[in-house]
């Protein structure tokens, strides 16, 4: 499992998976810059867990998924060739459905080139920041296989069907421009400003009413899956939801003195 300790609230070396918090943000990064970050199935099976710990954990309020070096994640591990010995050691990619499934905002720091498995853990996570110059594309196609991430799914939910049918039959990757041009990625930001770029959007996300924060981010992906008037009543139901939590008291009651906000999720 991942070690708990004082320094790092997660901590798995042998897995390449390094996780921090640094005040209420939780950062995972993959650590396996030589190898060109790509997953294992030890790095994978880490990445659930730690998913577990920060949905678990009330002081972490976003989560952020980037990688080592100069590229973010290039796909799996270069050992496991195989259909059999993908399917075996990698179905289901635990890791992308926990950070899928996060009902926090997570946010990808695409420090490089993101590809097959490296783009659906991306697409796995809310908002995508992207470094100038990095690519992205899913191509399994010319290996013979399809994604097994979600991609099928998620990208054409992001990017539309003609795009993302062009990207998967062809297995032809992106470049940044196009990424954002196609909703891909939310922001182009070159190599030296995306530090201070990723704190900002950060800052941003910290400090909001977490019940709020949840609830909003539960409408929008149950709702691709229902009619506009069935979305428009889940809308409504969960509006109405967060009218009798503590938190929408203190919002109200915070603005009203004009002081900052205590949220405590409830």
């Amino acid at each position: 499992g991942v070690r708990k300790d004082a320094l790092f609230r997660w901590s798995a070396p042998v897995s390449h998976l390094v996780c921090q918090t640094r005040g209420k943000v939780a950062w995972l990064r993959l650590d396996r810059s030589e190898q060109a970050n790509r997953l294992t199935p030890r790095m994978d099976q880490d990445l659930a867990e730690a998913c577990r710990d920060i949905e678990e954990d009330e002081t972490i309020e976003v989560g952020v998924l980037t990688g080592s070096g100069d590229v973010f994640c290039a796909g799996l591990d270069e050992t496991i060739r195989t259909a059999t010995a993908i399917r075996e050691q990698f179905s289901p990619l635990r890791g992308i459905e926990a950070l899928a499934t996060l009902t926090k905002p997570t946010v990808a720091v695409l420090n490089g080139d993101a590809f097959g498995v490296g783009l659906e853990l991306a697409l796995a996570c809310d908002l995508r920041l992207a470094v100038s110059g990095a690519r992205f594309g899913l191509p399994q196609v010319s290996e013979d296989l399809i994604p097994f991430g979600g991609g099928t799914q998620r990208l054409p939910r992001i990017v539309g069907l003609a795009k993302a049918l062009e990207m998967i039959l062809t297995g032809n990757p992106l470049e940044t421009d196009e990424a954002y041009r196609v909703g891909l990625v939310n922001e182009v930001v070159p190599k030296d400003a995306l530090p201070a770029r990723v704190d900002e959007v950060l800052a941003s996300l910290v400090g909001k009413g977490p019940v709020a924060v949840r609830l909003g981010k539960e409408a929008v992906h149950k709702a691709l899956d229902l009619t506009l008037d069935q979305g428009i009543r889940l809308e409504e139901d969960l509006y109405a939801l967060l009218q009798t939590t503590s938190d929408r008291a203190e919002g109200v009651e915070s603005f009203l003195h004009k002081r900052k906000p205590k949220f405590t999720g409830r």
